[in-house]
């Protein structure tokens, strides 16, 4: 699977707008600088990412279909191991778990592990 990190977003206060960034350390609760959610990491498809999506930390360059079938699946992305969860009610998207905090930047691949 060719896929890849194609933006990064943090969102300090409910209802601001997101901070794109570079590169940004995911910490066990999330992405540095985000605030705090019930959920730490949100990945959405380029497809279906807009500038006013609901708050989306990682944007990648995958078909809608491919990201949401990785439910269940470990995925690296950089230096950061996730553990994709579950599909979102209301809009696009996985969440994730943080299994190993690190480093995620613009351009890092994503690989897909195991069930």
């Amino acid at each position: 699977m060719d896929a890849a990190v194609t933006a990064l977003l943090i969102y300090q206060e409910s209802g601001a707008p997101g901070q794109e960034l570079e590169s940004v350390a995911i910490t066990p609760t999330g992405p540095e600088g985000n605030r705090s959610k019930k959920h730490a990491v949100h990945l959405v498809s380029a497809e279906e990412y807009v500038a006013t999506h609901p708050r989306a930390n990682v944007v990648l360059n995958i078909d809608p279909e491919v990201l949401g079938g990785l439910v269940g699946r470990t995925v690296r992305l950089g230096e950061c191991l996730l553990e994709v969860t579950r599909k979102p009610a209301q809009c696009p998207g996985v969440y994730a778990d943080v299994v190993e905090p690190g480093d995620v930047r613009v351009g890092d691949a994503l690989l897909v592990g195991g069930r």
